[in-house]
């Protein structure tokens, strides 16, 4: 049985209350108008109510597996999406005719007959109202709706269940005993193993919570059983219970349970208050552990009923709650304790140990590289990883493991998946009913996809998922609520990269599209639906299609039949800024047939439109047929740089609720008049404009305004007032707020109206987020700083020249971020800046730029002893202060990350700065002075210099206390003669892990003197460039990994430290090498093959070199040679690096050879490239079976291939500037490589380019020449050919990108077309073809138009 058959009938119970509130409200409208029947409506409500009784009967009879409940729901489903579709459609129709009304006559709507309702039949002759096909839908609707309900009484169904505790679904009880097998989670046990053993400072409670959050199946259970078994745990508590207490929190039970877990005596016949007051009377003075398993119960009183007989335990008692909802945790009034995902080699381990009995796949190589993808599945699951092992212990072979990996966990046998299933099952039963639509919509995105919190509110908005909760003017505040809620519950989970966003466990999104069935579909591009036979299709009504660049047409066949599409989503699954392409004709071809669609981000002429995103694209102006989208609520051009003008016509779209206009540079004005738009929610940007319409009192309309508004060119405001009526003051929902002005009209600039206008724009005290841009007024207004605005946790000020003095901003008790950039008149900051005692409690990152005058920073607040504590404070930034002298402030305890930039006379002071907490400093364009003043950095991990003036040599005092200092970069100090006055000061440094000299030109040596240095343990990676002094190295690396030295070219061969019958302390560990403009150092390193564990090799620019024939590393993997210009060999013993992979050979214009020396089979890349005297290519490299990449380029004296065929796997070839390779094409055997997919071919050398046709006139021309596997093909200076052969379209059905360059002659494409496939089409330097192909005036234009991307002479022209 699939999840989809297990919980439809709850998905269906929230979407018919949707369905329930619409008819209702279509009632009302039909009764307003005499003569309208409305016992048809009426009807429908009552059967739909009949059916919604036995919903939740019908979920649990479909659990036991009755097949004739699953289709009836199915049925139930599709009707419900029909009904909706139709309601909405005659809901449009009202809205259209009340228009009309309004804008001609009022009598017009008396005139309009509800006449698909059979009221008024000779309507029907009327084509312009349709009624004929609304009645017949109508009549559909009815009669499927009767079957509907004539079924459900055959299927015996029960009306109105509440209780469900014998839901056939449940979990699995758990009980105390641990997991005969445990990996992973050490820090986490060991953090809470110290919360349990510990005692609670300063803190009078018997007892604690410590709550332990995460979702389904991901390991709460089993580390709560391992923490209760603990023999630490076990001899800290007197008394120890185990209770799980699963979705139902029965006082009774679970007391009774605890009780007999202490006693070990039955009480069966005992009510609650006895048993609780026998439990009290045995925890008395008793310190006890006790742990309730999987708790669901969110009832404050529950809760309470159960602690009684808790509180008589002694000091240090504790109670361990596992449950998958922060709800659940806030009434306990305890900090949760957040679970992740186990590790990938954690999960790996726990797999191998229940499918094979063994801790990894070592001793089973053939399961290892299967073993782990189907690890990579479980994403960190424990209870995937444990259900997926028991699956496979009975298999031994590892096709069967792939078809296991192949297989969603759904779709396993159920005898295989009886874990998982209930497990996450549990979950989606447990979500109130207005969640489950919305956790089932998220099947539309694709698995990894992160989910911006806002988009999905938005979208569920659109879809009318919140219309039935809507409270006025407040449904998208209601629809970040929901998407909170299914955080809390653990159904989503903030990203690790962005904590903007968020995504599904994989295993979540299969139960969310198991949940939503077949209404929902994703494909990618590799996996389209191919059944022309398939129905389904017809029934789908939300679809995404992800693709990394591009759709055609061919992608989206399948689109076409989804006629009742409600939400299309074409998916960019590549990083925001790449470009995703979709050709105008495809759009508009696929847009007409899908009428209903709610939530494209594309758009046609579509009446049900409600949700328009055409965020990131390089849309210059929408179409005017925009506005006559009368239900659009959601307008989203988020990115579009190009953007200039918004329809005037916008200000019509009444329904319109969110115009998200952010980070759109090119947008200068708004459409006259946006204040019409009364329920506008989001207005991100507005741009005020001097003319009536645009100025800044349209704001004065929009009350309902919420999150972020940024309000730019400010200097155009001509009258105060309008600043006042702009109302900021009264809107609450407003967070995030920027005030901008133009800096480019300073000189022009009334410094007095600004100071007022920023004054009277005064925002809500519920702020959150303040920008002041490039404002010219002398000061600041009083109500900024002041402590009323207790939610500011951000403020950037910046490019406001002109003020003078700072407001007290150390009052603002939440504001953690702080950025001044710009200030240039500020000279002092100080207690007018702290305010009052205990100034910025809560910053926690302070950034001071560009502030030109600016000469003392006082750090007291009030008197000579009352410093400014900065107690939250972690980042410090400084940057651009020229005139700040003296010191930093000295309470700077709690700083991690420290950056002065440009700031030559700071710390001209004896007065020293202790950082304690310091971990990383960066220090630019200051004086070494500074250096002396930073005392305290025994917990620095980082330091980088650029240009610190007069640094000759660290000093030792400052190097002693870098005790943990990990990496060490230096550049642009021209005056460093060497780092450390002795050897010793390596002592101190024993965390060193990498070290960087960068132009350095008086750099020397590492240590003043004759003296050597030891370079520590955990050394692994140097690099040194242009350091044009430096003689010689450490003597002592043996334990780094990682070299590179370039353009130092006074380090001489003999300095090295190598292996020798005298040295132990050789570099024998290096792995990667690189070595740029070193010629004294290639023959010395190479010698008598000293470094034996070198994998990646790359030297460059040694003009001096004249052989690379020492160079015999068997262990090299990595070989380029680039930039030798008297180079005359190649080593001859290449064929005996067994495991080299790759080999690069650039730019030697002397190296002249006859016969190539012989290449290992490992070999997977081979560049030749612009080596102008080799003649030969390396003999049988059709032997060369790993080979993959192929590129020859600029070697003209190659005239043929090796005899025997190209190697017969290449996947890229590059064959380029080889004028005298005179070997006709077809005898290369390009169509035997049934692998290649890239390919470019410059025809300089002639041949097939010579000719008027290409390939040739044959019919089978490019089934002769090319693979039918090529996806990427470019031709190059084809002289004289002027047609392009047919069977292109047949052959290369895949191709995907086909460049066209310098073929002046060219005029014809093939006559049969261009692949359906094809996603780019480049034309560079042919202008005969360049005029054929013009956009809209070329004749082959109506060829190529469903291209998605073409750019002719690096112009894009789609």
């Amino acid at each position: 049985m699939t999840m989809g058959e297990i919980v439809l009938g709850s998905f269906m119970g929230s979407f018919f209350q949707v369905l329930f509130s619409k008819l209702t409200s279509l009632t009302l409208v039909y009764a307003q108008h005499e003569g309208i029947r409305t016992a048809l409506l009426k009807e429908w409500n009552e059967m739909l109510s009949t059916i919604n009784a036995v919903l939740t009967d019908a979920e649990d009879k479909q659990l036991s597996g009755n097949p004739l409940v699953k289709l009836w729901l199915d049925d139930v489903r599709d009707l419900a999406y029909d009904m909706e579709d139709l309601i909405d459609e005659l809901a449009i129709k009202v809205a259209q005719v009340k228009l009309e009304a309004e804008s001609n006559t009022s009598k017009c709507l008396e005139k309009w007959k509800f006449s698909f309702f059979g009221q008024d039949k000779s309507s029907r002759l009327n084509p312009n109202l349709g009624s004929l096909m609304f009645e017949t839908k109508v009549q559909e609707i009815s009669g499927r709706l009767k079957v509907i309900v004539t079924r459900k009484a055959r299927l015996s169904l029960r009306e109105n269940v509440v209780d469900r505790s014998n839901y056939t679904n449940k979990r699995d009880l758990t009980t105390s005993l641990p997991e005969p097998q445990f990996y992973g989670r050490e820090k986490e046990e060991a953090q809470i193993l110290k919360l349990l053993i510990s005692e609670v400072e300063n803190s009078d409670a018997m007892l604690s919570m410590i709550p332990i959050v995460g979702m389904g199946g991901v390991g709460k259970t089993a580390l709560a059983q391992r923490l209760y078994n603990d023999v630490r745990v076990c001899s800290c508590f007197e008394k120890r219970a185990w209770v799980c207490v699963s979705d139902v929190f029965d006082v009774l039970h679970i007391t009774k349970t605890i009780l007999r877990s202490i006693t070990g005596l039955s009480c069966q016949d005992e009510d609650l208050n006895g048993l609780q007051v026998k439990l009290k009377g045995n925890l008395s003075r008793k310190k006890f552990l006790v742990v309730l398993d999987d708790i669901w119960n969110e009832k404050y009183e529950k809760w309470t009923s159960l602690l009684k007989p808790f509180e008589a335990g002694a000091k240090g008692s504790k109670i361990i709650i596992t449950t998958r909802n922060l709800a659940v945790v806030s009434i306990t009034r305890a900090s949760p304790y957040h679970l992740k995902e186990l590790s990938l080699d954690n999960c790996t381990s726990l797999l191998a140990f229940h499918a094979l009995g063994v801790t990894n796949f070592d001793s089973h190589p053939d399961f290892k590289t299967i073993g782990k993808k189907i690890a990579e599945r479980c994403k960190g699951l424990p209870l995937a990883a444990k259900m997926l092992g028991g699956a496979l212990r009975n298999k031994r072979n590892p096709s069967e493991w792939e078809d296991t990996l192949n297989n969603i966990i759904w779709d396993l046998p159920m005898a295989e998946n009886d874990e998982v299933l209930p497990v996450l099952n549990l979950s989606y039963v447990h979500l109130p009913c207005h969640l489950k639509r919305c956790f089932a919509y998220c099947a539309v995105f694709p698995k990894d996809c992160e989910i911006e919190r806002d988009e999905l509110v938005l979208l569920w908005i659109a879809e009318g998922f919140l219309d039935r909760q809507k409270v006025k003017g407040n449904n998208f505040r209601l629809g970040r609520n929901y998407f909170d809620e299914l955080v809390s519950r653990s159904f989503l989970q903030q990203s690790n990269v962005n904590t903007s966003k968020f995504s599904m466990h994989d295993l979540l999104n299969d139960l969310a599209k198991s949940i939503a069935g077949s209404a929902y579909f994703s494909s990618e591009e590799s996996h389209l639906v191919a059944n022309e036979e398939d129905t389904s299709l017809g029934k789908i009504r939300y679809a995404s299609f992800i693709s990394s660049h591009f759709a055609t047409s061919k992608c989206l066949r399948e689109y076409h039949r989804m006629k009742v599409l409600r939400t299309l989503m074409l998916l960019h699954n590549g990083f925001r800024g790449d470009t995703f392409s979709i050709s105008n004709k495809v759009l508009h071809d696929l847009l007409t047939e899908l009428k209903y669609l709610r939530v494209p981000n594309c758009i046609g002429d579509l009446k049900h439109l409600r949700y328009l995103n055409f965020s990131y694209t390089d849309i210059k102006r929408l179409p005017v047929s925009i506005v006559s989208l009368c239900k659009l609520q959601v307008l989203i051009l988020r990115g579009c740089q190009k953007l200039s003008k918004l329809p005037q016509g916008i200000t019509k779209l009444v329904s319109l609720q969110f115009l998200d206009v952010r980070d759109t540079r090119s947008l200068k004005e708004m459409p006259l008049g946006i204040g019409n738009l009364k329920n506008l929610i989001i207005l991100s940007k507005f741009v005020v404009r001097p003319e009536k319409g645009s100025q800044l009192e349209e704001l004065k309309n929009l009350p309902h305004l919420q999150g972020e508004l940024f309000i730019s060119e400010l200097q155009k405001v001509e009258q105060v007032r309008d600043a006042i009526d702009a109302n900021l003051h009264q809107k609450q929902g407003l967070t995030n707020l920027s005030l901008h002005w133009d800096e480019t009209l300073k000189n022009l600039q009334n410094h007095e109206r600004e100071a007022q206008v920023l004054d009277f724009l005064r925002p809500h005290i519920d702020l959150e987020n303040l920008n002041i841009l490039n404002y010219g007024g002398a000061k600041f207004p009083s109500w900024l700083g002041g402590p009323s605005y207790s939610k500011i946790g951000s403020l950037c000020l910046r490019g406001c020249p002109n003020v003078i003095s700072l407001p007290p901003l150390g009052q603002l008790p939440s504001l953690k971020e702080l950025s001044l950039e710009g200030l240039h008149a500020i000279r002092m900051i100080g207690f007018e800046f702290y305010g009052d005692k205990r100034p910025f409690s809560s910053l926690t990152t302070l950034k001071l730029k560009e502030m030109l005058s600016w000469k003392n920073w006082s750090p007291y607040v009030g008197g000579p002893k009352e410093e400014a504590s900065f107690s939250c404070l972690q980042h410090l930034v400084v940057r651009n202060c020229p005139s700040l002298i003296r010191t930093l402030p000295h309470q700077l305890d709690c700083l991690i990350k420290l950056e002065i930039h440009s700031c030559p006379h700071l710390n001209n002071s004896k007065n020293e700065v202790c950082f304690p907490s310091l971990r990383e400093l960066y220090l630019e364009d200051c004086n070494k002075e500074i250096l002396k003043s930073l005392v305290d950095l025994t917990s620095l991990t980082i330091l980088k210099i650029e240009n610190l003036a007069e640094l000759v040599c660290f000093d030792h005092v400052f190097m002693r206390c870098l005790v943990k200092l990990k990496e060490l970069h230096i550049g642009r100090c021209d005056k460093l003669t060497y780092l450390w006055q002795d050897e010793n000061i390596m002592l101190n440094l024993t965390c060193l892990q990498e070290l960087a000299i960068e132009s350095c030109p008086r750099f020397t040596s590492f240590v003043a003197g004759e003296g050597e240095i030891e370079l520590p343990c955990n050394f692994e990676r140097m690099e040194l460039s242009n350091c044009i002094s430096l003689e010689k190295l450490p003597s002592k690396m043996h334990t780094i990994k990682r070299l590179i030295i370039r353009r130092c070219p006074k380090i001489l061969g003999p300095t090295i430290p190598l292996d020798g019958p005298n040295n132990n302390n050789s570099i024998s560990q290096l792995e990667y090498l690189w070595i740029v403009n070193c010629d004294s150092l290639i023959s010395f390193l190479f010698a008598n093959n000293r470094l034996t564990t070198l994998k990646k090799l790359c030297i460059c620019e040694c003009e001096g070199v004249e052989s690379v024939e020492m160079i015999t590393i068997e262990s090299l993997k990595e070989m380029t040679i680039d930039g030798f210009p008297n180079l005359g060999s190649l080593p001859q013993c290449l064929h005996t690096l067994p495991h080299l992979t790759h080999l690069d050979i650039s730019n030697c214009p002397a190296l002249e050879i006859e016969e190539f020396p012989s290449l290992p089979i490992t070999l997977s890349c081979l560049i030749i490239s612009n080596c102008p005297k080799i003649k030969s290519l390396p003999n049988q490299w059709h032997h060369l079976t790993s080979l993959e990449t192929l590129f020859i380029e600029d070697c003209q004296n190659i005239k043929c291939f090796p005899k025997g065929g190209l190697p017969p796997n290449l996947h890229r070839l590059l064959i380029r500037g080889c004028k005298n390779l005179k070997q006709p094409m077809r005898e290369w055997g390009l169509h035997l490589l049934t692998s290649l997919w890239c390919m470019l071919i410059d025809f300089c050398m002639g041949g097939e380019g010579e000719k008027i046709w290409f390939p040739s006139e044959d019919r089978d021309a490019w089934s002769l020449l090319f693979p039918s596997s090529l996806l990427y093909l470019r031709i190059c200076n084809m002289w004289n050919v002027e047609r392009l052969s047919s069977g292109l379209l047949n052959h290369l059905s895949s191709l995907k990108h086909l460049w066209i360059d310098s073929c002046p002659k060219l005029r014809y494409l093939p006559e049969d077309g261009l692949p359906p496939s094809l996603q780019e089409l480049y034309i560079e330097k042919c202008e005969i073809l360049k005029d054929r192909c013009s956009k809209l005036t070329g004749d082959y234009w109506p060829i190529i138009q469903e291209i998605p991307l073409i750019e002719i002479d690096w112009a894009r022209i789609q």
